[in-house]
């Protein structure tokens, strides 16, 4: 009998390391609406080259999204952005907070934004001369990392 329950708990084990690899695809249509909606919002220009599946056990915990201008995008199992990379271009004004664009161009007036990550404990910026910043989630300057 303990033979038979180590062989199961074997099997168990096995399934869930199989299961949790990601899905590489191009099929739009898996990912959640509100990812699909922000893609086709603020980069209608750039279509999906590929996109990874991030799945752990039986659920999925998030998507990758690579863009064929070179953008990366990260996005929670529910869809909500988490990470914006450009590699050519600046990340979309729109995507960033309004009180943070304004300090952002009061101090930083020639710098674009490369990447913004967004979190439960705020935003975090990297501008084009490799400068990041870091703001609470009202948009309140946190502090500067280099």
């Amino acid at each position: 009998m303990k033979k038979f329950i180590g062989l199961i708990g074997i099997m168990l084990l096995m399934v869930s390391i199989v299961s949790a690899r990601g899905k590489v695809t191009r099929d739009v249509s898996l990912l959640p609406v509100e990812a699909q909606e922000m893609i086709k919002t603020y980069f209608p220009k750039a279509p999906v080259s590929y996109m990874k599946i991030d799945k752990n056990l039986f659920r999925t915990e998030g998507y990758d999204v690579f863009l064929s201008d070179g953008t990366e995008l990260e996005f929670d199992a529910k869809g909500r952005w988490t990470e914006v990379e450009s590699r050519s271009q600046s990340v979309p004004d729109s995507l960033v907070p309004m009180s943070i664009r304004k300090y952002v161009g009061r101090y930083y007036d020639d710098q674009k934004v490369k990447k913004i990550k967004h979190d439960r404990h705020g935003y975090e910026l990297e501008l084009v001369n490799g400068l990041e910043l870091k703001f609470d989630n009202r948009g309140k300057f946190l502090r500067l990392d280099d």
